[in-house]
C-alpha cells in the first residue's frame, strides 16, 4: 500500500462550520465524518449540506465508547441511511444494531465496526477476536482507536497490523492513538505505513477525541506532494 490510498477523514464534531474550515477540508479531506451525537440537534443540517462536497460517514456514537447522549440512535441511523456513503457503529452495539448494519450493506453503504480502548493497553488476542468479529458481522473496515500516553501503543499497534495483513482479508484496517497529541498524532502518520488505511483529523476548532489532531495537517503530510 502506498500513503496515497491512505484516506484522510474530517471530523465534523459542532455546526454550523466556520466558512474557513469548509474551504479546507474541500481541499484536504477525502471523507467527512459527522458526529451526530455531538452535533446533536443540527446534525441533519450538516449532513444535507456536507454531502453534496464529499462522501459522508454518519456515527452516533455511544456514551459507552466516548459519545455523548443523544435519543434514538439506531432511528438516526436508519432515517439517513440513503444520504450517507458509511456508516459507523461500535461493535458493542451489535447485535442490537445488526439490523442497521444489514440494511446499509444492502443500499451499498461502507460498514466501520469500531472499537474504543479508554485503559490504553493493547491486546492482541482482544484485537484478534474483535477483528474477527467485524469481519464475520459485515465490516468493511475495522476501527480501533487506544487511549495511551506512551509511543509503545504506537509500535504495538503497528506490530498487531503488520501481522493482520498477511491475513489479506477483505476487511480494512483503522487504527490509531488518542490522548496525549504528540502520540495521537504520530500514530496517524506512522500506522498507514503498517496497513492503516483511514485517518481521522478534527475539522474546525473542535476535535471528537482527546489530541485529535487537524485533517488538514495530516493530508498534508500524508498525501501532498
Amino acid at each position: 500500500m502506498t500513503l496515497s490510498e491512505v484516506n484522510v477523514i474530517g471530523v465534523i464534531s459542532y455546526f454550523p462550520l466556520e466558512s474557513a474550515y469548509i474551504k479546507e477540508f474541500k481541499k484536504y479531506t477525502d471523507i467527512l465524518e459527522i458526529r451526530a451525537d455531538l452535533i446533536q440537534k443540527d446534525y441533519h443540517k450538516a449532513i444535507r449540506k456536507f454531502s453534496k462536497i464529499k462522501p459522508i460517514i454518519i456515527t452516533v456514537r455511544a456514551e459507552s465508547e466516548g459519545g455523548m447522549y443523544i435519543p434514538y440512535r439506531k432511528q438516526i441511523y436508519l432515517e439517513f441511511i440513503d444520504e450517507v456513503d458509511f456508516v459507523d457503529i461500535e461493535l458493542s452495539s451489535l447485535p442490537e444494531f445488526l439490523d442497521v448494519v444489514q440494511i446499509a450493506r444492502s443500499k451499498g453503504k461502507k460498514v466501520i465496526l469500531s472499537y474504543h480502548s479508554f485503559d490504553g493497553r493493547v491486546n492482541d488476542r482482544e484485537l484478534d477476536k474483535l477483528f474477527r468479529r467485524a469481519e464475520l458481522d459485515g465490516g468493511d473496515i475495522f476501527k480501533a482507536a487506544v487511549f495511551s500516553t506512551s509511543y509503545k501503543t504506537i509500535v504495538e499497534l503497528a506490530l498487531w497490523a503488520r501481522r493482520i495483513s498477511f491475513k489479506n482479508s477483505d476487511t480494512l484496517l483503522s487504527l490509531m492513538c488518542m490522548g496525549h497529541p504528540k502520540i495521537s498524532l504520530i500514530s496517524r502518520i506512522v500506522l498507514p505505513v503498517f496497513g492503516s488505511k483511514f485517518v481521522y483529523g478534527r475539522v474546525g476548532r473542535e476535535g471528537s477525541a482527546p489530541g485529535q489532531p487537524s485533517a488538514s495537517l495530516l493530508y498534508k503530510i500524508l498525501k501532498s506532494d
